[in-house]
């Protein structure tokens, strides 16, 4: 796809940035954040996401043309992280599309803040993320921002804990999204597919896991070597970058049968679409939940899907990520 490159240059922030952090700090604050996943939360997650995910497709007219990408995969995640920072309902919509351009290079999928421009839209951003954990430490509440915000064992500063509160828009509903929408395409791709699933629902699961393999959501890392060592018999020297792609190690001929097929009933899946080891994905139980939600409703009300349009990309090899996605749905 076009528009593709690699940022070079290192960020001055990016040690203080959760999926970036080397142990020991990086354990504390992940030990952190867990303990917000409490098993009541996600429970009103899950209770809030099917009530919406119904809403939405309650709102689908049979047999007429409407924006996936836009409608549905990306309203889901979106609310789920609002829920999981306490991000008010009235905030929700505008700011996600403020955030957007950290993703896209071409801005916001909708028009919202087409007239403002990212640095406008990123100040906004930070104005609003500083205000609200401002606002969780006066007044904590029963959301992970508040566990963040509040905790003095790790202490986390200002500037770590909007970092986290930035990163969930990126790690938990940017990636999210494209692995609804991506997996969606698939299964108009291979219609037997769709069909063996909508009759066996009890496919659910390894269909999810072949989404996150054939999707690949967030498709690379870029590491810089802290020192000399060998890899695959390439030596590579401390301080020289190593860029990571799990795309291409999730489509590896070596360890995947038929690598290049999506095949819905792929038993062992040892895909890495959550990464692998140390920074194994927090969130990876919460987005099993969100494609489980929506696919369970999608497939149980429509048995007909056509993609009715070339799928337009975002300019990014940052996430494998979708602008837009027109979609008809039948029963």
């Amino acid at each position: 796809r076009p528009f593709g490159g690699t940022v070079l240059q290192d960020l001055p922030i990016a040690g203080q940035l959760l999926n970036m952090m080397d142990d020991p700090r990086h354990a504390q604050v992940r030990r952190l954040v867990s303990s917000g996943l409490t098993p009541r939360m996600i429970r009103r997650v899950e209770t809030d996401l099917r009530h919406r995910a119904r809403a939405l497709l309650d709102a689908v007219e049979p047999g007429v043309p409407f924006d996936f990408l836009v409608d549905i995969a990306a309203e889901v995640p979106m609310q789920m992280i609002c829920i999981l920072l306490g991000v008010p309902e009235a905030d929700r919509h505008w700011l996600f599309e403020a955030i957007e351009p950290s993703f896209d290079f071409r801005g916001s999928r909708k028009a919202v803040v087409s007239r403002l421009s990212i640095e406008d839209a990123g100040n906004r951003v930070y104005t609003f993320g500083r205000e609200l954990i401002a606002a969780k430490r006066a007044e904590p509440a029963d959301d992970m921002l508040s566990v963040v915000a509040n905790s003095t064992d790790p202490e986390l500063s200002d500037l770590e804990v909007y970092l986290f509160f930035q990163l969930l828009f990126s790690a938990g509903a940017e990636t999210t999204r494209n692995a609804i929408a991506g997996g969606l395409l698939a299964l108009s791709q291979y219609p037997d597919q769709y069909r063996l699933l909508r009759s066996d629902f009890d496919l659910l699961p390894t269909a999810i896991e072949e989404v996150l393999r054939w999707t690949s959501p967030a498709p690379s890392k870029r590491r810089t070597a802290t020192r000399r060592t060998v890899l695959g018999g390439q030596t590579i020297d401390a301080g020289q970058k190593v860029l990571v792609w799990e795309g291409s190690a999730n489509r590896d001929p070596a360890v995947f049968d038929r690598a290049d097929q999506f095949d819905i009933t792929r038993k062992p899946n040892p895909h890495i679409g959550f990464g692998h080891g140390a920074h194994f994905c927090l969130g990876a139980h919460l987005a099993r939940l969100e494609l489980r939600v929506l696919y369970e409703e999608l497939l149980g009300r429509f048995g007909e899907l056509a993609v009715v349009a070339p799928v337009e990309w975002t300019r990014s090899n940052r996430h494998t990520g979708m602008r837009h996605m027109m979609v008809e749905l039948r029963p």
